[in-house]
């Protein structure tokens, strides 16, 4: 029980330091990182036409680009610091794992208070709410406890404008 504990991120130890199943976090981590990579809609492949094989040399393997489209970027029309767009964390909900402190890009994540008897994790707050990015939503789903809240993206769309 103590892998699948560890992989669900209910592992009840202060630290992965020295621990057997640190792979299995590790693990964990890597698949949820990928699984947000993968866009919600299919991308098709462009038709590409592969060169005839030659009876004399084996075929090789091409590989498949990615066809990127264009990322688009935003721009505030607001001063960032009125823009309340900010994750809440509930801290009864939170298991101290850590994931959304690896996964936040520009550190609004930090450890809490330690625990007095030293038994659990330390619970996350939301130490730099202002570093986070307008609209950005990559720590809820890789939040396993469901602790973290983020405002209706609705109210918050007339802040943001799309550029190319």
């Amino acid at each position: 029980m103590l892998v699948f504990d560890c992989f669900f991120g209910r592992c009840t130890k202060p630290s992965c330091d020295g621990c057997a199943f640190r792979l299995v976090r590790s693990l964990r981590l890597a698949l949820k990182s990928r699984a947000m990579e993968r866009p919600d809609e299919p991308i098709e492949a462009p038709a590409v036409s592969l060169p005839k094989a030659d009876p004399v040399m084996p075929a090789v393997h091409i590989a498949h680009q990615k066809s990127a489209a264009p990322k688009k970027r935003k721009r505030l029309l607001a001063p960032r610091e009125e823009i309340a767009w900010f994750p809440t964390i509930k801290p009864e909900l939170c298991n101290g794992c850590g994931d959304c402190k690896v996964l936040c890009k520009p550190g609004v994540f930090e450890p809490g208070e330690p625990d007095p008897a030293g038994i659990h994790r330390p619970k996350l707050i939301v130490a730099r709410p202002y570093n986070c990015q307008v609209l950005c939503t990559r720590c809820l789903p890789i939040c396993t406890s469901g602790a973290i809240i983020l405002p209706p993206k609705e109210e918050f769309e007339h802040f943001v404008e799309y550029i190319d």
